[in-house]
């Protein structure tokens, strides 16, 4: 099951890294923009835990095996609290796994979508004022919309 998993990982990740790559042949773009570099890193990052989750769940199970062969009641405590939370850890990864897996392919799959948007504005002015007299200090933040 490892193998096959593993080598499913690699086929998703390969062809997702070809599929982000191609530009159409007419347009002369970038090939490293920062969405498809974000994209790129973000199913490295899946794959990465994908594999921890794996590697969790078999060292669970191993020491599961271990926790039923225990014959002391504190080891076997101890034991099962290391299966827990392996599980826990494994569930985890996946989950992130998942996540990085999603936003990695949303990102390669929109990465010249918004090339050409016009450039808006973002700046907050602050104003700073402040009276001795009162002992006061005001705060103004100022908006252009």
């Amino acid at each position: 099951m490892y193998r096959r998993m593993y080598k499913v990982c690699c086929v998703v990740l390969a062809t997702a890294f070809f599929w982000g790559c191609l530009a159409p042949v007419a347009e002369a773009q970038s090939l490293f923009t920062a969405r498809r570099t974000f994209g790129i890193l973000f199913l490295g990052g899946s794959a990465f835990m994908a594999k921890r989750a794996i590697d969790y769940k078999r060292d669970a199970n191993d020491i599961y095996e271990a926790y039923k062969a225990a014959t002391d009641a504190r080891e076997a405590e101890r034991l099962f609290n290391r299966t827990s939370d392996r599980d826990t850890k494994s569930q985890m990864s996946i989950g992130f796994s998942a996540i990085l897996l999603i936003s990695g392919l949303r990102l390669l799959m929109h990465s010249g979508v918004d090339d050409k948007m016009p450039k808006i504005d973002r700046r907050i002015k602050i104003d700073l004022n402040s009276d001795i007299r009162k002992k006061s200090v005001g705060i103004v933040l100022k908006k252009k919309f």
